[in-house]
């Protein structure tokens, strides 16, 4: 078959030229040198001059958007009638063959390191190709080299808060977990600025979303919880095939290439990737502790508007031996609270099975080895209560499609303190606002409580 290059020798001399000689390709080697090409808007004046680096505000700058509009309206007809996909056809027709940046793996899509061979338009065309190939391979691989076996995190994780209840999870649970964080990335070279474009990307493009976040997906297999990590691996496998389906059909469909490709926003090195990509593990891993914590009848309290700290030296405790907070840590933590000091809010984990149990050393674990966040754990469980109350849904983590925000990555109980109890009142202990506590985690533990059903006054309140 001739190459598209050669039918489209019109479009441009440097076409001609480089389908004839060939372009190196570079693999992963092309990665670090390319990202010198990308760098602030003090470092050239002139989007023009492609000897400098290149400039996300230079997308609109050049009205790439409508020069990208002509040239496929012009070329469309000829790329279809050879079974050339979007990205696949402009690439081919600026001289680079052999690229398969409509799919993911390694060494698979990779860019030229000589860019003043192209016109300013194509430049940047090309290198967005690049750009979002390189946005969906770093959270493929990160998920991919990611160790969710028995001796990693998640196996640690287990045996720290080693659940008792010898219950089930749907798998599909934690895969949504694991994916729903991902519209809230922001395109790499908008980082730091209010737009994101992968957001807006994503709410244009139900297609796109659809293949990132698959109904139904796993959820007719069911894992224990206390061994999460036999099941981990058919997640990582799900979830990169989800990024693969998704990513074709950016590449594939030119105007949902256009939506992704929106203000530059994929004109970034690669390094200011992987930090993003962490994010997903840490979601994972909240989901994970939040269920281990569940599982092992551990629920959230929760008291407004106060600062255990300041309860302990401003006298106002009538007995200081409930709250035992010295001085906070690193982590925010005091004894078995953490106080929030954006919301005034304190929370802690109370056990139905050992109330007066001090969680610190828990607390350290989960925090020192960056299992969780504290705002991750005890905030996030707090916002799915709340959303629950206000909608009526479920707690299940899945992804607000409505307002592209993750909901119940960590899902435990909470309950908050009434302090309109008189102290030392059994029967006056939580507002129950967000449930009741024991209608959530009683089942299968009513051996804890006697004829005369719960005794509040073992928890202490504050």
């Amino acid at each position: 078959m001739v190459p598209l290059s050669l039918l489209f020798l019109l479009t441009s001399l440097a076409t001609l030229i480089h389908t004839s000689s060939g372009l190196p390709y570079l693999g992963r080697t092309g990665i670090s040198s390319l990202s010198q090409q990308v760098g602030n808007a003090s470092d050239a004046t002139d989007c023009n001059d492609l000897s400098w680096n290149l400039r996300p505000e230079c997308w609109d700058r050049l009205d790439i958007p409508k020069w990208l509009t002509q040239w496929w309206e012009t070329n469309q007809e000829t790329c279809q009638e050879h079974h050339a996909t979007f990205s696949s056809c402009f690439q081919q027709v600026a001289g680079i063959q052999q690229q398969q940046c409509d799919t993911i793996g390694d060494g698979l899509c990779s860019f030229p390191t000589n860019l003043t061979a192209f016109s300013p338009q194509e430049a940047y065309v090309l290198y967005s190709i690049f750009g979002i190939w390189q946005w969906y391979f770093s959270m493929w691989q990160g998920i991919g080299n990611a160790n969710l076996g028995a001796q990693g995190p998640v196996g640690k994780i287990v045996e720290a808060i080693n659940p008792v209840k010898p219950s089930t999870q749907v798998l599909g649970e934690f895969l949504q977990a694991l994916t729903a964080m991902t519209p809230l990335f922001k395109a790499p070279a908008l980082i730091g600025r209010m737009s994101n474009t992968v957001e807006t990307a994503l709410r244009q493009s139900p297609g796109v979303l659809k293949q990132m976040f698959p109904s139904g997906t796993l959820n007719s297999q069911f894992v224990q919880v206390n061994e999460i990590y036999d099941g981990l691996s058919k997640i990582q496998l799900y979830y990169q095939a989800n990024l693969t389906n998704a990513l074709n059909l950016v590449q594939t469909s030119f105007t949902t290439f256009l939506d992704f490709s929106a203000e530059g926003g994929f004109i970034a090195p690669q390094a200011s990737l992987q930090a993003q990509s962490n994010i997903l593990l840490s979601s994972l891993q909240t989901f994970i502790v939040s269920s281990c914590l569940s599982q092992s009848d551990i629920f959230i309290t929760l008291a407004r508007d106060t600062n255990p700290h300041e309860l302990v030296i401003n006298g106002s405790l009538t007995s200081p031996h409930l709250v035992q907070c010295d001085n906070y840590d690193k982590h925010g933590v005091c004894s078995t609270w953490w106080y929030d000091a954006s919301t005034n809010l304190a929370y802690g984990l109370s056990s139905l099975s050992d109330p007066q149990k001090n969680f610190y050393d828990l607390l350290q674990q989960l925090f020192e080895n960056e299992w969780t966040t504290p705002p991750m754990l005890f905030a996030g469980a707090l916002e799915c209560a709340e959303y629950v109350k206000n909608t009526n849904s479920s707690n299940q983590p899945t992804l607000d499609l409505v307002t592209m925000q993750p909901r119940c990555i960590s899902n435990t109980q909470v309950c908050v303190y009434d302090q309109s109890c008189q102290v030392n009142d059994p029967h006056c202990e939580f507002t129950g606002e967000y449930g009741d506590v024991f209608d959530v985690l009683v089942e299968g533990a009513g051996e804890l409580f006697g004829a005369d059903g719960y005794d509040g006054s073992r928890f202490g309140i504050l």
